[in-house]
């Protein structure tokens, strides 16, 4: 492994510049065209390993829009490969996987990489550095090492990138359910923490939606004819905010609200989306009752208005079980041959790791390399990470290839 280690490294450079490529292509994801440009780069980008590309289509799901209005929503596709050697294990089986959309719409100032130095070490700052379009770039080069430095004919594996992880998977979720039975293990190519700790839990997360109806009236003629959804709606996000700190780790986040158009029209509806995460199952039944205990009060107390609740806790809890546990002692295990001790933290961030793992494939989803602040206009990704985890990456397909006692221990 020290030299695909070695290799790898020397292709550090290389690695940056096609990140910067990738990630200076806008695939925000609701951006159907940049989605589409992101596939054709990723189609030629992964053309060297000679596998043939599927495009999967996706089903359309079902939105609520800002104006309170039922719809169905699309994506592009989920990207496969399929590497099956001729000497493989036919029932033995490795996902690789990551999203190629990000949060950034293509409105959004930030739409460029910059490169920097902190304290002499390479930084890159851009648009999903380290979520995701990082992870592909190791998954990427994990791979094309695989292809020089282990033997080709005894991997199976499938690669798998995906279009809407950053809404929730709302397409690519039936993906995971029909292929999990095929899968002994997963690697997810999220970001490390930022000082390079893996990840082993995760909290359950869901979005709810909550469309408030009133009256409208002219706000001078008429003003006290109406009903103002937007006053009411500002009332239910105050009550469901205060459902915070109540319960230890759960959380709500009023993370948007839309409403109205002129000023001198009292508004006669208000979209509310909310975000919430939980550590366990008992949380979510406790934060399901708690949202709809505001809304069944509000029906109640508000003749003049209606309410609409739409959404829901999409990814359960990722927690650690006997597979997942023994898939950590593997990393560790190969981790601490390339000198790259593993530390593990929990993170209230979901990924599609939550998602496996309900469907019953193990998974360790922070292959991806080490940065922060994702999600914001600061999102930076320690350069010299690519390479590394890449080799990390690399190890970890091997050890799933030739150790043998994984499935026993299960």
């Amino acid at each position: 492994m020290e030299a695909a280690r070695t290799w790898l490294i020397a292709h550090q450079d290389t690695m940056r510049d096609e990140l910067i490529a990738l990630c200076n292509l806008n695939s925000s994801s609701d951006n159907l065209a940049g989605l589409a440009t992101v596939e054709t780069f990723l189609e030629e980008y992964f053309s060297p390993l000679g596998l043939p590309i599927q495009k999967l289509p996706l089903p359309v799901f079902a939105v609520q829009d800002d104006y309170g209005n039922a719809a169905l929503q699309s994506t592009t596709h989920a990207l496969r490969w399929d590497w099956v050697g001729e000497q493989a294990t036919p029932d033995r089986r490795l996902l690789l996987t990551i999203h190629y959309d990000t949060v950034y719409g293509k409105t959004d100032p930030f739409q460029r990489c910059v490169s920097y130095e902190v304290e002499g070490e390479a930084r890159l700052r851009g648009p999903g550095v380290i979520d995701a379009k990082g992870g592909i770039v190791v998954m990427r080069w994990a791979l094309m090492a695989a292809m020089r430095f282990l033997k080709p004919s005894s991997l199976n594996m499938t690669v798998i990138l995906t279009p809407d992880e950053e809404i929730g998977s709302p397409a690519s979720t039936s993906l995971w359910k029909e292929i999990a039975p095929d899968y002994q293990f997963a690697m997810l190519y999220e970001p490390t923490l930022a000082d390079g700790a893996f990840v082993h839990t995760r909290k359950g997360t869901g979005t709810y939606t909550l469309i408030v109806r009133g009256k409208a009236a002219h706000s001078g003629r008429n003003f006290h004819q109406g009903k103002n959804a937007i006053v009411h709606a500002s009332r239910v996000a105050i009550q469901i905010d205060a459902l915070n700190n109540v319960r230890p780790g759960v959380t709500f986040n009023v993370g948007r609200i839309r409403g109205g158009d002129a000023v001198n029209v009292v508004p006669d509806m208000c979209v509310v989306r909310v975000n919430v995460r939980v550590n366990d199952d008992d949380d979510r039944i406790w934060a399901e009752k708690k949202i709809q205990q505001v809304v069944d009060l509000f029906q109640l107390s508000e003749v003049d208005h209606s309410i609409a609740l739409h959404g829901g806790i999409h990814s359960a809890p990722k927690t650690v079980n006997k597979p997942t546990e023994h898939w950590m002692r593997e990393l560790e295990t190969v981790a601490a041959v390339l000198g790259q001790p593993v530390t593990w933290r929990a993170s209230g961030g979901a990924s599609d790791g939550n998602k496996l793992a309900g469907f019953g494939v193990p998974n360790l989803d922070t292959f991806g390399p080490e940065g922060d602040a994702l999600h914001s206009d600061k999102e930076w990704v320690r350069v010299a990470s690519l390479p590394t985890k890449a080799a990390l990456s690399l190890a970890m397909i091997d050890r799933f290839h030739t150790e043998r006692e994984c499935l026993a221990s299960m």
